[in-house]
């Protein structure tokens, strides 16, 4: 009976051991993860063109020229580079199309997305209502000097505060523009 016992407790210490190394490499992953993707960012992050803040420009919504800097005023904007051809654009556009539902102001930039009327057939058809600037032969996301769709910026009072590449959470997202709204 004590040697039945003595075993169990070396299984039991064993198993101890091997799920604390476990989550040891979970955390070490997780932190590799996390830096990959700060760099990634820093590596893809957009430039905003030395006007962009003052720049009036007409979104579809807008039937009268606006900036940047207007639309950000009183709350952070989420400048959303995406394309209809863009398959990671698929899943995150529904995250920009939330927040904007939640009151978040929000302008998308629809690169190289075809004609005007394609875009707004394009947003009809998703259901997505978040106003949209056309950028049908890239002017503007070449201007920021956008790399990757889809791109996300996060302007305030017309200067860019924050920005990512890729996919997105609508909690992270969501997250980001309380603390640069506090």
């Amino acid at each position: 009976m004590g040697m039945k016992m003595d075993e169990m407790h070396k299984q039991a210490a064993f198993w101890r051991q091997r799920v604390v190394k476990w989550a040891v490499q979970a955390v070490q992953l997780l932190l590799v993860v996390a830096v990959l993707s700060v760099l990634v960012d820093y590596w893809r992050a957009p430039v905003a063109p030395v006007q962009a803040a003052f720049t009036a420009f007409q979104t579809e919504k807008q039937p009268a020229p606006v900036s940047l800097a207007q639309l950000s005023q009183e709350r952070t904007l989420v400048l959303y580079f995406w394309g209809s051809w863009c398959g990671i654009c698929r899943h995150t556009s529904p995250v920009i199309q939330r927040l904007h539902e939640d009151g978040v102001p929000v302008l998308g930039v629809a690169l190289r997305s075809g004609s005007r009327q394609e875009v707004r057939d394009y947003l009809q058809q998703h259901h997505w209502t978040f106003d949209t600037l056309n950028d049908e032969h890239g002017d503007w996301s070449q201007a920021w000097q956008v790399k990757v769709t889809p791109t996300i910026v996060l302007v305030q009072q017309g200067k860019v505060i924050h920005s990512t590449t890729g996919l997105a959470s609508y909690w992270g997202l969501k997250l980001r523009v309380a603390l640069a709204d506090a």
